[in-house]
């Protein structure tokens, strides 16, 4: 009896994933994550492979495209100054520790802001900022691309702004159904109205 059960839902369960399978193979999109990772692999089944990217990482063009990016909106703080004041330097400095593989960040600079609320900031300092942007600046478009879309942390075009927009969307299509009511349901974020 339990057998029967067994294949029953077995049977159920592989029904439902192909007519899942058919529906999402209809829009040309993977119907699961092994599809999604299968679809990054080559026609041979391997992997998409990467070269040269440390070297690319330390070279001189990526570390000051690095610093410039690092720098913006920050020109006028002392610690950017001090770093462009020395830039050359500063910049072989950091090639020959990524390169002899001596590199190591500084502590963190830990402080409170006080804006609406309060919050505990942990900081880079600024040359591990300039590290930090020059490995984006190389894995960065490697990765976008594997992102799903409501991917909104640390990618350019979006942030926490972009995501309240998409929650608020997603509240409104919710409550369209007539799921919950305005007064049924509460904002999670104190500022959303």
């Amino acid at each position: 009896m339990h057998g029967l059960r067994f294949g029953l839902a077995a049977r159920r369960y592989n029904d439902f994933n192909d007519n899942n399978r058919r529906n999402v193979n209809l829009n040309r999109q993977p119907s699961n994550r092994l599809e999604m990772a299968l679809k990054s692999l080559g026609a041979d089944g391997s992997m998409k492979t990467y070269v040269h990217l440390f070297d690319k990482l330390c070279s001189n063009d990526n570390l000051l495209l690095a610093f410039l990016n690092a720098k913006k909106g920050k020109s006028e703080k002392r610690y950017v100054l001090d770093f462009e004041k020395n830039l050359e330097n500063n910049l072989s400095a950091l090639q020959w520790e990524l390169l002899t593989h001596t590199y190591q960040p500084k502590p963190l600079t830990i402080f409170t802001v006080r804006d609406p609320k309060t919050r505990k900031i942990s900081a880079s300092a600024f040359r591990d900022r300039v590290v930090h942007h020059a490995i984006i600046n190389i894995i960065g478009s490697i990765f976008e691309s594997r992102f799903i879309h409501d991917t909104y942390a640390n990618r350019k075009g979006k942030g926490t702004l972009a995501a309240l927009n998409r929650f608020q969307y997603f509240l409104r299509k919710v409550a369209a159904n007539g799921n919950p009511t305005s007064r049924e349901r509460e904002s999670p974020f104190p500022a959303l109205p």
